[in-house]
């Protein structure tokens, strides 16, 4: 609720301002602090690089502006005057300093850091002041703040992935897109070398899938956009399975890898969810309640590497009981078979909510009116579901597309585009390829997401009114539990066999080879891998509480208060979940890897890509406990005149305790186990532990690989459980299941 102003320029005192004390922080920045650097650290700290010597006249006109506003701050001034003094003097400042800072290409220090950051709060302390804003000094400032950092560390490199696409050497051109679209890397078709032609393949089959498509369509009436929308669709898919089948290219492999892995996982998670929500056997709500973890434990390529224990060349199944030496798992065979494994959790965890979220008493006014199970689940269920099995549906594409250590360990001789943005900047040292590349990724998840808001259209799927609701799911029939409990049991038995293997072949010589017992493994991780384990638990866990902070921040502002630009801000700050890693990891490459905004080569590049990777966790975590929470309470709150900070801190922040308990623990997690986004902004003595782990791997030293793998699953499960203990000693239940 915000607090209005009534005031009148010249007749009311607005008492002492709360614009003293960041004048004070910005003023102190300025005098103590260096304002740029030479080089990479923030802890460079020199006489030479104060503002006073970098830049006089910038000095002297930000410390002369300054040294009023802390008088007048201090000064029993008229409220709207000195609120348009503060927003006039407070935007001078921070727009000369930034535009020093971008036209001379200095990067920034820690004085120029704090300064620009105090003088940015001091403009929302104006704006509120002033009236222009009616709102608080804390909430004005705060979304002052927060939209800055959505813009700094969100928007602005994606823009620069766009921009770096087409834009090389100064100069507009699209030479690099036209070079990079034409590469067989990017598309394959025709193979010179071999006697058929590839390009009559994939036209028969895109052809015959464009028939099936308008044939589908036309069994719900022959109307023209609909056969021919279906027609369309037909075609598309006949092409991405023909060139994915019989070409090449990165474009065509990940667009096919997508279409196996993304219906399997969605399918899998709706069969967990509906056994879940409707077996009658206690073990099923146990089983999954260890499938919802595995995502959450796991490192994403973790799968791939103990799928090559079992179907290898030298792999249990393959080797030693059929006696191969095959490279079938080499390929999209293997990297769907790692991701359908990785990723199925996922969707189940989505699609829990949705089928948790059913009305049962729709379910039995059709059993009423003695409608069969099948046409019940087929005009009730199933578009209820539609939301939950979308979402699932987009968000495992992106993953797919995305993943990035699956196809580097398992791709063989098969290109994707995750592992091209990579290879581009890393192997080939061509930054505007890999934009390219990036923003050709960028695209795709765009299209998807198009296309998920065109089939879900206008319609609603509200089945909670608060109004009072009964009735119990009807179980499913016996023979489909029978079968939907047999996929389970089968995907829990292999998936114990691969978590399995990877133990067992921690503490083997040279698996396949020499199945002698050893510790040798567990001793070279103690001198080799402990140090790197220590650096990234320190990293994930700062930028876990950043990100719990400022997502809690984030979701206060956008479901609390009212204000200009609340939808962009709020879609802004969930773009980076959205955005592939591999997108994410290129765009602070380029945006962060020279000018005022140098940050490359340092650790804190690292927490900042996992801050805002992860913050979209804890801004969905909060919002879901926000909307639990009455808001007459913030308004009795408000009406005892505290200001919005007090009520945040001592009305709401204990209340959502759980939530933010379970935020920060994902967030730990995932910043723990991050690989698409972080290979890209490493460096020496900022090295982390999936990187190594995946370096080990790649180098044949499987090994040591499965013993850091063993020490990771165990070290992050043991953090869960210790969450849900915390959260018992507040006397609240914590599910993980709203920050994934």
């Amino acid at each position: 609720m915000a607090v209005m102003r009534q005031s009148r320029p010249g007749r009311i005192s607005g008492g002492r301002s709360s614009a003293w004390l960041p004048a004070l922080v910005a003023l102190l920045s300025l005098l103590m602090l260096p304002w740029g650097r030479t080089d990479r650290s923030l802890l460079e700290f020199d006489g030479k690089l104060l503002v006073l010597s970098q830049a006089p006249g910038l000095g002297v006109l930000l410390l002369a502006g300054l040294a009023v506003l802390v008088v007048a701050s201090l000064l029993h001034l008229p409220l709207v005057q000195r609120g348009y003094a503060l927003v006039g003097l407070g935007s001078a400042g921070f727009l000369a300093g930034v535009g020093w800072l971008v036209t001379t290409g200095v990067p920034f220090g820690v004085g120029a850091l704090l300064a620009l950051s105090a003088l940015l709060v001091l403009i929302g302390v104006g704006l509120s002041e002033s009236g222009i804003i009616q709102n608080d000094p804390f909430v004005t400032s705060s979304i002052l703040i927060s939209s800055l950092f959505v813009l700094l560390f969100i928007v602005y490199p994606l823009f620069t992935v766009l921009r770096e696409s087409i834009w090389i050497k100064g100069v507009f051109t699209l030479s690099k897109v036209q070079s990079v679209l034409g590469s067989p890397l990017f598309i394959s078709i025709e193979n010179p070398y071999t006697p058929q032609s590839e390009q009559f393949r994939v036209a028969l089959t895109t052809l015959a899938l464009g028939l099936v498509g308008a044939v589908l369509a036309a069994r719900g009436g022959l109307r023209a956009g609909r056969v021919f929308a279906g027609l369309g669709a037909g075609l598309v898919l006949g092409w991405i399975v023909g060139a994915g089948i019989y070409g090449g290219g990165a474009l065509p492999t990940s667009l096919y890898l997508a279409l196996i892995v993304a219906p399997i996982t969605t399918g899998l998670g709706l069969v967990f969810a509906l056994l879940e929500q409707r077996s009658r056997a206690g073990w099923v709500r146990r089983s999954l309640a260890i499938v919802s973890l595995l995502p959450l434990i796991t490192p994403p390529f973790v799968f791939a590497f103990a799928l090559i224990y079992w179907l290898g060349r030298s792999g249990i199944i393959t080797g030693d009981l059929l006696g191969l030496k095959s490279n079938f798992l080499f390929g999209i065979n293997g990297v769907a078979i790692a991701q359908i494994f990785a990723f199925t959790p996922v969707a189940f965890l989505i699609l829990r909510g949705s089928v948790q979220g059913l009305n049962p008493a729709f379910e039995e006014a059709s059993a009423t009116l003695r409608a069969q199970p099948w046409p019940t689940f087929q005009r009730i269920t199933w578009p209820l579901l539609r939301p939950g099995l979308a979402a699932a549906f987009l968000l495992t594409i992106i993953e797919s597309l995305a993943d990035f250590g699956n196809p580097m360990l398992l791709g063989g001789d098969r290109n994707f585009l995750a592992t091209e943005v990579f290879l581009a900047l890393t192997g080939r040292y061509d930054p505007n390829e890999a934009a390219v590349y990036g923003t050709v990724l960028l695209g795709l998840v765009l299209v998807v997401f198009a296309l998920q808001r065109l089939w879900l259209g206008n319609t609603s799927f509200v089945t909670v009114t608060g109004k009072p609701g009964g009735g119990n799911f009807s179980p499913l029939p016996l023979w489909l539990e029978r079968t939907l409990q047999t996929v389970l049991a089968l995907w829990g038995l292999a998936v114990v066999l691969l978590y399995f293997s990877i133990f067992y072949g921690s503490f083997v010589q040279i698996w396949g080879i020499n199945n002698s017992f050893t510790f040798k493994h567990y001793q070279d991780l103690t001198n080799l891998g402990l140090p790197v384990l220590l650096k990234t638990a320190q990293l994930a866990f700062i930028s876990a509480i950043i990100a719990t902070l400022v997502g809690f921040l984030i979701a206060y502002l956008v479901s609390r208060q009212q204000f200009f630009g609340r939808g962009l801000l709020e879609v802004g700050s969930m773009l980076s979940f959205a955005t592939p890693g591999t997108v994410m990891g290129v765009a602070y490459i380029l945006a962060f890897n020279t000018g005022p905004w140098l940050l490359t080569g340092t650790g804190i590049i690292i927490v900042l890509a996992l801050v805002f990777r992860n913050m979209p966790a804890a801004i969905r975590g909060v919002i879901s406990g926000l909307s639990q929470i009455d808001k007459s309470l913030e308004e009795a709150s408000t009406l005892l005149r505290a200001p919005s900070s007090t009520t945040l801190r001592r009305v709401l922040l204990p209340l959502l305790i759980p939530q933010l308990l379970a935020g920060m623990v994902f967030s730990f997690v995932r910043g723990m186990t991050a690989i698409s986004q972080i290979i890209f902004l490493i460096s020496p003595g900022n090295a982390l532990a999936t990187v190594l782990l995946l370096r080990w791997i790649e180098q044949g030293d499987l090994g040591r690989g499965a013993a850091m793998a063993t020490v990771m699953i165990f070290g992050l499960l043991a953090v869960i459980l210790l969450l849900f203990a915390v959260s018992r000693c507040f006397g609240r239940g914590t599910s993980l299941d709203a920050a994934v």
